[in-house]
């Protein structure tokens, strides 16, 4: 039963978070972002193992290696770059989270890289998850001319379903 395919390791994807035109203050989200699961077709049920997280700077500014928060959804929750509040609702469909510290990341000058593996989140049937950055650094990312950085992350999850 273990070698059935949907018991293999899956890929969720480089998926961006922040883009290098979306200006994400201190406290602020960045837009959500819609993720399918396995084949799309067919309803999924796991759990995320580990999470990557990019950091570029596209322009003349510098590599961030913001601290902030992902917050993985069972709906979507709209929300924009730089918008500061979920609703009530929103907060409901919350899955998970994992939270990444400055000093998570390794960095040089052209890129960083941030690696979660101690924070599971299982997940019920979708076909979709939807993720969502909250910004907690106190360093705004593309919040002056020249910024574009820009934030994305991968993740990897076992499909039990």
């Amino acid at each position: 039963m273990l070698t059935s395919p949907r018991y293999l390791i899956r890929e969720v994807g480089l998926t961006e978070l922040v883009g290098k035109d979306e200006e994400v203050n201190t406290d602020d989200y960045g837009a959500s972002v819609a993720i399918t699961l396995g084949d799309g077709n067919l309803p999924a049920s796991g759990e995320f193992l580990a999470f990557a997280f990019y950091a570029t700077e596209e322009g003349s500014g510098a590599v961030q290696d913001s601290a902030g928060t992902l917050l993985l959804l069972d709906a979507d929750p709209a929300v924009s770059a730089g918008d500061t509040a979920l609703t009530a609702a929103e907060w409901k469909t919350i899955l998970g989270r994992v939270d990444v510290a400055a000093a998570d990341w390794i960095s040089d000058a052209n890129g960083a890289m941030a690696y979660i593996c101690n924070t599971p989140i299982p997940f019920h049937s979708l076909n979709t998850i939807y993720a969502v950055w909250l910004h907690t650094d106190a360093t705004d990312l593309n919040d002056a001319a020249g910024d574009d950085e820009v934030l994305e992350f991968n993740a990897w999850y076992r499909r039990d379903s």
